[in-house]
This record gives structure tokens, sequence and C-alpha cells, in this order.
């Protein structure tokens, strides 16, 4: 009987061994994490978890009900792997436990980054995992005055949630605008000015310098300007991929795991999917990394499946979303795409489409609260189809008639 080893319990890793046992794999399926959770979803961890009222029905976001593991004979080994030899096929566990098994996939996630200017200090906590939310949630129920350093989506999603809770909040940006590498610059203002609306205060440019621990809380001291006092600081400046383990297998690396197109290692036998997984996007070659709720599930589905002996490729279109207030945003394609010119289709400053041309193909979107429209327009993302920019602004055109459009012009 064949045994499938995935390491790591996460999204990820807990849709792969779904999709096993979905597309008729009857092996083992071992499911190796380092936490004592089954699999789950991060998208609440900034969001319900802190903001729910009640703490008991904070987190929803289990990726499968408990039975589910037991009814598909998951083996929920909650041991991590800390030694993986590729060419016995052999993974020593955490306990010393070690685990024979045929095929292997990595799905090890990411670690959250950290400053050396705020190593030590006990006021300062990072987010990335569901204990560290719900110490966060503890820590802020009695809480006045947070700084977030880093203005990403994380400690964007994180400000608007502790504004929600009554703190006041200072986001410290070490770059001159918000998500410089994922939005447009003039998107980007519009977001910094709904925290600010929400009386959010911003350090742009900013440098830590130093800081002190105190009896009630810390003082963060800038390169520039005067210091911060803060009850506790939230380090929300990205993660770096979980790789450790896959190079000291031997596995090729380099901003995670590298991966082909079907989702294999450098090594036989050996899989990667997620945050953890360096991938070619396109034919150019191009190699990323995505750490998107997308990503982490689609991923794990085609890497899955192909460890079974089908042939997918993996290509997506990149597609991610952020809550802050009442703002839902989603961006489609891949942020850093060159673009000529921006077109924008708005029924309101809180209902609006924003998207990205290059010769006369939408590359990118950006939606607040107009997620129906991200969909319609979807598919002339995906096919590259010509479009005319001054029927994509005209609200008299449904965006859903825009293809026929187009295939009726080429006839």
């Amino acid at each position: 009987m064949q045994t499938i080893l995935i390491i790591g319990a996460g999204q990820a890793g807990g849709r792969a061994a779904q999709t096993l046992r979905e597309r008729g794999f009857g092996g083992r399926v071992l499911l190796a994490g380092d936490e004592s959770l089954l699999p789950y979803e991060r998208p609440p961890l900034s969001k319900s978890v802190l903001t729910a009222a009640d703490s008991a029905s904070c987190f929803d976001g289990w990726l499968h009900a408990h039975p589910f593991y037991d009814e598909n004979r998951i083996e929920c080994l909650h041991d991590g792997v800390v030694a993986l030899d590729v060419t016995q096929r052999v993974a020593r566990l955490a306990s010393g436990t070690l685990v024979n098994y045929d095929l292997c996939l990595l799905a090890t996630g990411g670690r959250a980054r950290h400053l050396p200017e705020l190593a030590g200090s006990r006021n300062v906590m990072t987010l990335r995992t569901l204990p560290d939310a719900l110490r966060l949630r503890e820590r802020i129920s009695d809480a006045r005055r947070v700084v977030v350093v880093g203005g990403g989506f994380l400690g964007l999603e994180f400000a608007a949630s502790a504004r929600a809770r009554g703190l006041e909040v200072t986001v410290v940006e070490a770059g001159g605008e918000l998500l410089g590498r994922a939005l447009p610059t003039h998107f980007a203002s519009r977001l910094r000015a709904k925290h600010e609306s929400h009386g959010v205060t911003f350090r742009m440019r900013a440098s830590l310098l130093d800081y002190a621990d105190h009896a009630n809380g810390m003082t963060i001291q800038l390169v520039e300007g005067p210091p911060l006092d803060a009850d506790l600081c939230v380090v929300a400046i990205g993660q770096q991929p979980d790789d450790a383990l896959a190079k000291e297998a031997g596995l090729k690396t380099g901003n995670g795991i590298h991966v082909d197109v079907c989702c294999r290692s450098s090594t036989p036998r050996v899989y990667a999917a997620g945050d953890c997984a360096n991938f070619p996007l396109d034919g150019s070659g191009r190699r990323v990394r995505l750490e998107s709720w997308q990503n982490a599930q689609d991923q794990a589905i085609v890497a899955a499946r192909n460890m079974l002996g089908e042939a997918l490729e993996y290509r997506p279109t990149p597609w991610f979303w952020t809550d802050q207030y009442d703002w839902n945003i989603q961006m489609l394609g891949m942020p850093d795409s060159p673009v000529d010119a921006w077109v924008e289709r708005s029924a309101s400053p809180d209902k609006t489409l924003l998207m990205g041309l290059r010769g006369g193909v939408i590359v990118q979107a950006v939606a607040i609260n107009s997620g129906g429209d991200l969909r319609a327009i979807r598919r002339l993302v995906e096919q590259a189809i010509q479009v005319d920019p001054h029927a994509l602004a005209d609200p008299g055109i449904k965006l859903r008639q825009l293809e026929r459009l187009v295939q009726s012009e080429r006839i």
C-alpha cells in the first residue's frame, strides 16, 4: 500500500489530502504539521478573530469539520518533520519517529519576518497562526495604543481591526506609499485616505532606531520624528518561505522551493505547493511565489492530482482579496504587470473597478465592493482579449456584454 506524506498541515496541506481521497487514492495519507491544530484558513486571523464580540466563537475558519479526517482516513500526526531523506524516502518527525513514504508533498508555507531592531521586546508580536491571533486578541482587549510596522495587506487589515476595537493606531511604513508593489499609486492613496478617515495615523518613509520596554508598554524611536508610545507593537512586514527542510534535503530552492509547472520539485517523488513553492508563472520563464488563499487552494489541488499520475499544468490568473472597514478589495492579475493606461468604471467612491491595460488587453484590475464586475472581466484577462477602453469605462455597457461585442467585431 502506497503512502503519501504531506508536510505542512495548513490550507494547502489539508486541501491536498482532501483531493487525494476525492480522486480515489486508497493508500495511506499522512498529514504532518507543527501545530496541534487541524488545518485552517488564515484570512479570519486578522479580521473576525480580532473583532468578534464572543471569544468562544471568534474563529470559524476550519478547512473541514473535525470528523472529516477520520471519515476519510487522513492521519493527522501533529508532529512536525525535522529531517527528510529523499534518497531513502524517509522523514524524521520532531518526536523521533521515522516515517517511510512513496510520495511527498511539501506544503510548509511561510514564517513571519522579524525585525532585529525590535528583538527581545515582550511587547512585539507577529500574526501568522491562530495561536498568534488569539494572543493578539487577548492583548488588545485591554490596550489603548498600538503601533503597526508594515503598510502591506496584513498590517492594514490589523489596523482596521484594531480601530474597530477602539484602539489608537499608528502605521509605520518604510516606503513612500502603501502597498507599493501591489497597488497603483492613485489607488493606494485612496486606501490611505480611507484609513485616515477612520483615525489611523501614518509615519511614512520611516525607519526604526531603537525601543524601550517599560511598565506601561513600550516606546519606539524612529530615525526621524518624535518617538511612539504604545501598549504593543505588531510587526507585519511579510513572510519568508519555510524552505529550510527542502534545502537541507538537497532540493533546489531560492525564494521558496523550486517546482515545475506540474508542481514537481527538483527531486523525484517530491512535490511542493502553496506559499513555499516557487513556480513558473507563464511561458516567459518568470518564476513567482504567491502568498494568497487562491494559490494555497488551487496549487495544492493540482499537485495532489499530479501525484496520482495526471499531468496538469498550474497556470493561475492570480487573484487576491482583502477586507478593510466596509471595503472588500479584490485584485486580479499580477500586481507588478506593466500598464500603459488605467481605466476606471465607478458607481461611487465605495464601489469602483480600476483596470490596467497594456496593448488594449486588461492585465490587472482592482475592485472595491465590485467582485461581480471583476468576475465579469475575468475571461477577458485570462484569454488576453483586446477591448475598447471607452467601452470598459462606459457604465451603459454591461461588462458581461463586452466579450460578445469583441467577438462580433472580429466576424
